[in-house]
């Protein structure tokens, strides 16, 4: 599967409920994308087979004041999360409740992403491949803080307490989260709409083909 097509399928299916003439243009859009672009393919290199994960989330971005989480999880390098492998997992998908603000829709990411992590940790450790603690990238100061423990438990209690999930995962070390620009994760590539230059920017991190325009 392409995973370039998904943030913009998530969109579109979103929007069928009660589909519009641009739904229909988005659609037919998506279509010519994808005649245009049949040589996309994703690209694996060797290495130390260690899960990486980068999450990010949209605020507010769809209809009826729902947001999206997105997130891309690679086989790597011991200690280089930064350095991308061809995908092995990526999700767009809608947050499953109201968020109140950006920071906690990035904290529902990190408990999105951090989901999907979890189950391909005992995969690869049935492989053979024993994990360390899963280094997972987020562009958000305070939902980092909130998932380590070093903002108050104060802030957090209008927070839906299935998120908190993710904070019990680090204290068990199954997970260490850490910073990363915004420029630089790509997994804003599964939350939004980019300009072009991001698109292009990122779709290269995702894909190989004969064009890459």
């Amino acid at each position: 599967m392409d995973p370039t097509l998904l943030p913009i399928a998530n969109e579109i299916a979103s929007q069928q409920a009660a589909p519009t003439l641009a739904v229909l243009q988005a659609a037919n859009r998506l279509l010519s994308y994808c005649a245009g672009n049949l040589n996309n393919h994703i690209v694996y290199h060797a290495c130390d087979m260690i899960l990486h994960l980068l999450v990010d989330a949209s605020y507010l971005s769809r209809s009826y004041a729902r947001s999206v989480a997105g997130g891309c999880l690679f086989l790597g390098n011991a200690n280089r999360p930064t350095q991308i492998n061809g995908l092995i997992h990526c999700f767009s998908t809608i947050i499953p409740c109201v968020v109140a603000s950006a920071a906690e829709a990035e904290y529902a990411a990190l408990f999105a992403g951090g989901q999907q992590a979890a189950a391909l940790r005992t995969i690869l450790a049935d492989m053979g491949h024993i994990q360390p603690p899963t280094i997972i990238l987020c562009d958000n100061t305070t939902a980092i803080g909130i998932a380590t423990d070093s903002i108050r438990q104060k802030i957090t209690k209008a927070i839906d307490m299935r998120m908190h999930w993710i904070r019990d995962r680090v204290r068990q070390n199954q997970f260490t989260i850490t910073y990363i620009p915004t420029k630089e994760n790509l997994a804003d590539y599964f939350t939004k709409n980019l300009d072009h230059e991001a698109h292009c920017k990122f779709r290269n991190f995702l894909v190989t083909s004969s064009t890459n325009v």
